[in-house]
């Protein structure tokens, strides 16, 4: 399994600019993957599925319930300590990059 650990990245989105955190996880031989949102998204909820690992990259599929029914796609790639991804929102032909990504140590 790849990118296991905390990882933080900086997103430029219309709805929110600033640093997202994730933490990767395994289940089981499962991915888990839980997202550290900002204070005023702390309602928000994100479920991720079709987590699949290529190389070093994983892609999957989600949805977050202020956007019910509506999918979202990411591909991120890990190499060492640092991320870079983008984040797919087709309903709105838009796609938010993923930059500065790197590893958390606590």
């Amino acid at each position: 399994m790849i990118g296991l650990g905390k990882w933080q990245a900086t997103v430029n989105a219309l709805l929110f600019k600033g640093t997202v955190g994730v933490t990767i996880s395994d289940n089981n031989g499962e991915y888990v993957i839980d997202f550290e949102l900002p204070d005023k998204f702390k309602d928000v909820k994100v479920k991720t599925y079709d987590i699949k690992e290529e190389g070093n990259t994983l892609s999957g599929k989600g949805e977050i319930t202020m956007l019910p029914g509506k999918e979202l796609e990411a591909v991120v790639t890990f190499d060492g300590d640092k991320m870079t991804g983008v984040l797919n929102i087709p309903f709105l032909k838009r796609s938010i990059e993923l930059k500065n990504g790197h590893r958390v140590v606590d």
